[in-house]
């Protein structure tokens, strides 16, 4: 059950655990660890050729431990199909991460400065801009110099968002906004600002889908085992 601090996931062994991120439809993107990946590009496992590039050898990241390390500077990739999530549509983000720096914006998707992006804000908040429209979720821990989980989910319609750390359900990360969100960079804001600082060993998107019950048990257990096995 979900409940303040409660653990979501399973308690599965690795071993005995099937459940994979294309079990749920509506996955429009998956750079999993391991996978597919190379300085220059990361492929999406999702099916969806939503890969993630980068031709220009100086604003590549390196490969550590199946994913990208960004330098902080001007490291970045490009899909060469934008992201786009509807107004009122829900969806779910979940990612495998570690932060160089939590006192820097660190931006995770982005389509340019000002209009839309998703963002590190600091060390307790993300911050969510659709195209002008911002929400902040707060109460978070972004503990630079550790491997975490972060998944977020938006509802539809009402855009109320809910956040879960490490396989927990915080509870208070909570905002609500609705909203166009709009992702054609990974790693940077505006090709040249917010550059992220550290790791993403592993990220998802569903687009119209928010998982709840045993798809969200499932999805942190994941996450979980992702992150044991770094």
């Amino acid at each position: 059950m979900l409940g303040l601090g409660n653990s979501i996931t399973s308690g599965v062994a690795l071993d005995e655990f099937s459940w994979i991120p294309t079990d749920v439809n509506g996955l429009v993107v998956w750079h999993k660890n391991d996978t597919n990946i190379a300085v220059g590009q990361w492929n999406d496992s999702s099916g969806n050729d939503n890969h993630a590039t980068q031709s220009t050898s100086g604003n590549q990241a390196s490969i550590d431990k199946g994913g990208f390390h960004f330098d902080g500077s001007d490291d970045y990739y490009e899909y060469g199909t934008q992201l786009n999530i509807g107004a009122s549509e829900g969806y779910t983000l979940a990612m495998v991460y570690h932060l160089d720096d939590n006192s820097v914006k660190n931006t995770v998707f982005s389509k340019d400065a000002n209009s839309t992006f998703l963002e590190f804000f600091d060390e307790d908040t993300v911050r969510i801009n659709y195209v002008g429209a911002v929400v902040n979720i707060n109460g978070g821990t972004h503990t630079a110099g550790s491997d975490r989980i972060l998944v977020i989910t938006r509802a539809a319609t009402s855009g109320g968002h809910r956040t879960f750390e490490d396989g927990s359900d915080t509870i208070v990360g909570t905002g609500t906004q609705t909203g166009v969100a709009i992702w054609e960079n990974f790693g940077i804001r505006n090709d040249n600002d917010r550059a992220f600082n550290g790791k993403i060993y592993e990220i998802m998107v569903w687009d119209n889908v928010v998982l709840t019950g045993n798809d969200l048990t499932n999805l942190n257990t994941y996450l979980t085992n992702v992150r044991n096995s770094l």
